[in-house]
């Protein structure tokens, strides 16, 4: 599957203007479950737009690729996690939300770990970076 198709019909659905998407100048595919993905890169792309809110700000989504992995990082200029918090957000029924289930970042763990990848997060400025095998 094409990242960069997977992640442009994101960004057609949600129509923000403070996305940024940084293409490579080749197209990166990987072997994966494209409907599961798109979850995966849904749920990043709106807790980014949560996390700035009305503020100005802006949401950065970068992709590179070496030989073994792929590597997105979905960057965010709001105002961070709460350091208590950061070790905490990908365990179930967690969430820092008013109408949150504390799902969603589980469900892109586990999403991410059935591919054989990995999902991790830091801040200054907020980072989510799904790492891939090719």
């Amino acid at each position: 599957m094409s990242i960069n198709s997977c992640i442009l019909n994101i960004l057609t659905e949600i129509q923000g203007e403070k996305i940024s998407f940084k293409t490579p100048e080749n197209d990166i595919s990987i072997t994966a479950d494209e409907s599961k993905l798109e979850i995966v890169f849904s749920n990043l792309i709106k807790n980014a737009i949560d996390a700035i809110g009305d503020n100005p700000g802006s949401i950065e989504i970068k992709c590179q690729e070496d030989e073994k992995w792929t590597s997105i990082d979905i960057i965010d200029s709001g105002p961070g996690i709460r350091e208590d918090d950061i070790n905490k957000i990908f365990e179930p029924l967690y969430t820092t939300k008013q109408t949150g289930t504390g799902l969603g970042l589980v469900s892109c763990k586990n999403i991410i770990e059935q591919h054989g990848g990995k999902l991790s997060v830091k801040n200054n400025p907020t980072t989510f970076t799904i790492t891939l095998p090719k």
